[in-house]
């Protein structure tokens, strides 16, 4: 057993990967703007490892592998199936490949850029927690981009755009108290065993909490976040968090500190 093929059983795949040999076809051609079709088509879809039937849910690389109707590959496999291109060359209906290390691997569809600078991108992914989803995430560099042998890029980029707030690891990012434009504002995030997250779209979220004002910050001994509609305090002893009412001083409520407007988790180190 080779050691591609080891890595596929490795992962649990339920169907082991077809390879492309040298005297074997390239797949036929496929326009990018069908791809981008196919990648709409399945928005919802439940994320199952090593799914492979929409009906039941995908995986990352099931999902990649069918929208680019080829047979079901890997991360590890791909390549077989695609070449490597540089991250300026990236076009929708492209993807991102992070190969198999160790237990981690996951596989990504370009779509187009959110940021000028291409820090940050809109892709389609099945993920774990989301399923398959179109979303804005930082670029990492530890994916390949890769493009899909005999695609006919029939798609321009389109113009960056990113929105005033959107899912971070582990929270959400809010502009709206910021400059608006999804770069500078607030993050309401579950860590350090403070779920303001959570308890943020248990209590009902922008509807009735609005948007943060304010970073997260310790008030006489307790983690707080001060939102448009009141401020948001998490109990360390019962584990949740309650909503109170909005303080009578603002600027003295909170330090300046946490009054300052942070870069999106996306965006490069400043």
């Amino acid at each position: 057993m080779n050691r591609r093929r080891f890595l596929a059983v490795a992962a649990g795949c339920v169907l082991a990967p077809t390879l492309v040999s040298s005297a074997q076809a390239a797949p036929a051609a496929l326009p990018a703007s069908e791809i981008l079709n196919g990648a709409e088509r399945y928005l919802g879809i439940p994320y199952r490892y090593g799914g492979v039937n929409p009906a039941t849910g995908l995986d990352c690389s099931a999902y990649v592998s069918l929208i680019w109707r080829i047979p079901r590959q890997t991360t590890d496999t791909i390549h077989y199936w695609s070449s490597e291109i540089a991250k300026d060359e990236l076009l929708p209906g492209d993807a991102l490949n992070w190969g198999f290390v160790g237990r981690l691997s996951h596989m990504r569809l370009f779509a187009g850029w959110a940021t000028e600078d291409r820090s940050i991108a809109w892709m389609y992914e099945a993920a774990r927690g989301r399923g398959v989803a179109y979303r804005v995430v930082g670029y990492d560099s530890r994916y390949t981009p890769i493009r899909r042998f005999n695609v006919e890029p029939d798609v321009r980029l389109p113009a960056p755009y990113l929105p005033l707030d959107y899912d971070v690891p582990n929270g959400h990012f809010f502009s709206q108290a910021g400059d608006r434009d999804g770069k500078l504002g607030f993050t309401i995030s579950d860590v350090d065993g403070a779920r303001l997250w959570t308890e943020y779209r248990k209590l009902g979220g922008m509807d009735k909490l609005g948007t943060p004002l304010t970073r997260r910050f310790d008030s006489h001994g307790r983690i707080v976040q001060i939102m448009q509609n009141g401020v948001l305090h998490w109990d360390a002893n019962e584990k949740f968090a309650y909503f109170g009412s909005f303080p009578p001083n603002f600027s003295t409520a909170a330090p300046a500190e946490a009054r300052e407007p942070e870069r999106s988790p996306y965006l490069p180190k400043a």
